[in-house]
């Protein structure tokens, strides 16, 4: 007897459909399972059997092979447990093979017949809906993620015995609704209150640091801060997420997609509704940053997708790891290659990077500097000059004053200046919509002249900078973007002259100690 299951299998962020198929004949007792699978699922032989029994169903005593189809894809994972146990309990089961053809299972058994919690359930979700599923099995303990995705039904189980009771309709109304989910809304913080601890508000003095913050997030220009320790460069770009634009229903899934994979979803939120904040240490190595290893995973820049991704202390990261991050930058994505297949993870990030300016931290500031020239030279160079080509803005932190400190003078809050933020970002929505870009920072150097409208005097100022500080063409291309930011927070339809030297007071740090 040969039973045909629906399951699913992820690949990166993607899922694939997969049939599992269960055959029963006469022979030696036996128990296979053969579709290039891997060890998770190899064990799921022992796991299957003991729920089986554990649940109070007779577990077949004949030659069982389980194939899982497509046999040339490699699956991982435990989601195969459930549809397994369903294709060898497929003649307990009264549904129609109708049914099953239009139904997944996903799900992980313990011994005793309970359904465990799995990894990346929305992927699995989206895919299904895509491949014109019309319902899905899974874990309980997933509902909250599953929730979330319209156009599919979700039923979610605790037991064997509850999804074949379910199957068999055994179940009364009342239980039916006790374990089929509702539909849950997806709140994008409409209110415009702030859902974060930080507040632009904290920050006292360095004005100029701020506003180099408001273009950053604007326009989702690259930001690099030098100064000593204690200046308050952690403390501002920990606040960067705070006015940067309300996260989208379309950017929640694509996020909350990478983090279901990942295993980092909240099981009682159930969905990623905040702009991703990540700041690895810098002892990571190259896996945890870009992603790798045997089963794939994303790494740091991919799971700040559509966040920000802050490197604190860039300088005392490994120079070959932080050389790693030059492609990711420039293709908003990563390609990491195996053998049987090619996984494309997207990382569209904001970067945020600080550092001291010596390895003492107080070189070019009140403090005296310990440091030997040859040594500050060392330390500033760990950064190669094509990964400062990477940054758009460089501000440069000084610590704060005493009165500064103890001023009663009301600094902004992150809520008025996200105000400012969001109608940049409007009036670039309404620039680039029948075009691919995004933000300012994603102009095209062909698209330049079309979206970077300069009038006179402003053309007469960049010439003059260019000729002047001999200005690479990605530098060039980079103040004419941060300048369009700058005027699109002005309101203004042209940038001026005013804009462009702005623009390029925010290179005067990479001057000072890069150049």
């Amino acid at each position: 007897m040969i039973s045909i299951i629906n399951s699913s299998n992820i690949i990166g962020i993607e899922s694939f459909l997969i049939k599992v198929e269960v055959d029963i004949t006469n022979g030696i007792p036996s128990f296979s399972i053969v579709g290039l699978a891997g060890t998770e699922i190899k064990e799921s032989r022992e796991r299957v059997k003991s729920a089986i029994i554990n649940s109070g169903y007779k577990f077949p005593n004949s030659r069982i092979v389980v194939n899982l189809s497509p046999a040339d894809m490699k699956k991982e994972g435990s989601f195969f447990d459930l549809p397994i146990s369903i294709g060898l309990l497929r003649n307990l089961i009264k549904r129609e093979d109708s049914y099953l053809e239009e139904t997944v299972f996903v799900g992980e058994l313990s011994l005793d017949g309970r359904i465990q919690r799995i990894r990346g359930i929305l992927p699995i979700i989206i895919g299904a809906k895509e491949q014109g599923i019309k319902r899905i099995f899974i874990p309980t303990e997933n509902i909250k993620e599953a929730s979330f995705i319209e156009g599919v039904d979700v039923v979610a189980v605790r037991t064997l015995n509850e999804c074949i009771s379910y199957l068999n309709g055994d179940l009364s109304a009342s239980q039916e609704q006790e374990i089929s989910t509702k539909k849950l809304s997806i709140n994008s913080n409409k209110d415009g209150k702030s859902e974060y601890e930080e507040d632009f508000e904290d920050v006292k003095g360095n004005y100029f640091v701020k506003r180099g913050a408001e273009i950053s997030a604007a326009g989702n220009h690259n930001l690099l801060m030098i100064g000593p320790p204690g200046s308050g460069k952690t403390m501002i770009a920990k606040r960067i997420r705070t006015i940067l634009p309300n996260i989208s229903k379309k950017d929640m899934i694509e996020i909350s997609k990478i983090y279901s994979v990942s295993g980092l979803i909240d099981e009682h939120i159930g969905i990623i509704d905040k702009m991703p904040f990540r700041s690895p240490h810098h002892t990571a190595t190259k896996q945890a940053l870009i992603g790798g290893g045997s089963d794939a995973k994303p790494g740091e820049v991919v799971l700040s997708h559509k966040g920000v991704l802050f490197l604190d202390e860039i300088a005392e990261f490994d120079r070959k790891i932080l050389e790693t991050l030059r492609q990711p930058i420039e293709d908003k994505y990563i390609n990491i290659s195996r053998v049987r297949y090619n996984i494309k993870y997207p990382c569209n990030f904001l970067l945020i990077a600080a550092m001291n300016p010596c390895p003492c931290g107080y070189y070019m500031s009140n403090t005296e500097c310990k440091c030997r020239a040859y040594e500050i030279n060392r330390y500033l160079n760990k950064i190669s000059g094509p990964l400062l080509d990477r940054f758009d803005i460089f501000v440069e932190v000084n610590p704060v004053s005493y009165d500064d400190l103890n001023t009663f003078k009301r600094s902004e809050t992150s809520e008025e200046i996200k105000y400012r933020v969001e109608n940049s970002r409007k009036i670039q929505s309404k620039r680039f919509k029948k075009d691919t870009i995004e933000t300012n920072s994603d102009i095209k150097s062909s698209s330049l002249l079309k979206y970077c409208s300069l009038d006179k005097d402003a053309s007469s100022t960049v010439e003059l900078i260019f000729n002047k500080y001999r200005l690479s063409n990605r530098s060039y291309t980079k103040l004419l973007k941060v300048a369009r930011t700058i005027a699109d927070l002005d309101d203004s339809e042209f940038i001026n002259s005013n804009n462009i030297i702005e623009a390029f007071s925010f290179r005067k740090a990479y001057y000072n100690y890069f150049k």
